[in-house]
């Protein structure tokens, strides 16, 4: 009978043993890994730099296999006090697993020049975290650069164009060093699709323009909503880019 009682307590702690095995088995399955960040662009064009008194460019891929919960932009000043913080906890992010976020965080105008570090932080839904790292420089703006006046997209400013066909599109620019070359380009949220269209020609040296064009969007343009960036760079190489956000297309 002893011999018995002790046996079975021995299966009774091995039941409880492999009970235990198979629930801490499943809850590091449920934990998972850590989310995958990829930046592909700080700044536009990936140039590492912001404007003060402008905004920052940011884009990049995050894959979160337990989905994220929050995203946190911290931009520190190297050796002063000067921080920029940003978070995203809306459903735009939240709950997904898989997403193209691009954003562009708000350089305040009193930023001192000067060199930044950059953190992004993606915590997900069980509460392990990833942050990267990036360098920037954030410059004062040329008293001279080009100014840009963005005043119709889209027909009557509709704000919306289509696919296979033109889109009107009309602004003001002042620039002093006189006009070299404009671009206008447009990118989909949330996807890696984006079309540039070049103009210099009868735009080439003058100081005050009126631009008016109509760039033809292209057939195979996913439906949706997009960016627009107008930039123009005058005659010392001198850049100034104007944005317009929420361009529709259909």
């Amino acid at each position: 009978m002893k011999k018995i009682i002790i046996s079975s307590a021995a299966m009774l702690l091995s039941v409880f043993s492999m009970m235990f095995t198979s629930c801490s088995d499943d809850n590091k399955e449920t934990t998972g890994n850590a989310p995958v960040v990829k930046l592909e662009e700080v700044g536009h064009e990936n140039s590492k730099e912001a404007e003060a008194g402008d905004d920052l460019h940011l884009e990049g891929d995050i894959f979160a296999e337990n989905l994220i919960r929050s995203i946190e932009v911290k931009i520190v000043q190297d050796g002063g006090s000067f921080v920029i913080s940003k978070s995203y906890t809306d459903d735009e992010f939240v709950g997904k697993k898989n997403v193209k976020f691009h954003k562009h965080i708000d350089i305040p105008a009193e930023a001192p020049k000067g060199k930044y570090t950059l953190y992004f932080k993606v915590t997900d839904a069980v509460g392990m975290s990833t942050t990267v790292e990036d360098k920037i420089t954030v410059t004062i703006p040329d008293a001279n650069a080009p100014k840009i006046e963005i005043t119709e997209v889209g027909h009557d400013n509709s704000m919306t164009a289509v696919a296979g066909k033109k889109m009107h599109l009309e602004a003001h620019v002042v620039a002093a060093n006189k006009v070299q070359k404009i671009v206008v380009e447009i990118h989909k949220v949330g996807a890696d699709y984006e079309k540039e269209f070049e103009y210099t020609g009868d735009y080439v040296g003058l100081e005050d323009v009126h631009f008016h064009e109509h760039p033809e969007i292209p057939a195979d343009a996913p439906k949706g909503e997009y960016h627009l960036h107008f930039t123009v760079t005058d005659a010392k190489g001198v850049s100034a880019t104007a944005e317009v956000e929420g361009l529709q297309v259909q």
